[in-house]
């Protein structure tokens, strides 16, 4: 989450498989430790709003984007601790906000 904030163009490194690391992220939202299930949240909140910008992060989002939505509404409906909603709202308020197209399509 730091790395992505002080430097975003992370993502156009040529050897780094952004799909792995957006998996990653979407396979630690269902995690039982709440610490990582925060981190995540925060590394996606962070992601999203660089879909028009970084083009394997956009490329990324239209291919798996459907996922993370998945996970953010299976830990809406039960399956997160009550004390992380806010920020699962926040991956859905960033998805509404910079993916609105692919969002409804999903």
């Amino acid at each position: 989450l730091q790395a992505l904030k002080r430097k975003p163009d992370l993502f156009l490194c040529s050897n780094l498989d952004v799909k792995a690391v957006f998996q990653c992220g979407v396979l630690s939202l269902k995690f039982p430790e709440a610490p990582t299930v925060k981190a995540s949240c925060g590394f996606f909140t962070e992601l999203l709003p660089r879909c028009g910008e970084i083009a394997p992060v956009g490329q990324v989002m239209h291919e798996n984007g459907k996922a993370l939505l998945q996970a953010v509404l299976e830990g809406i409906g039960g399956q997160a601790s009550r004390s992380l909603m806010d920020h699962f709202a926040e991956i859905l308020f960033a998805l509404n906000k910079h993916c609105f197209s692919l969002l409804s399509i999903w």
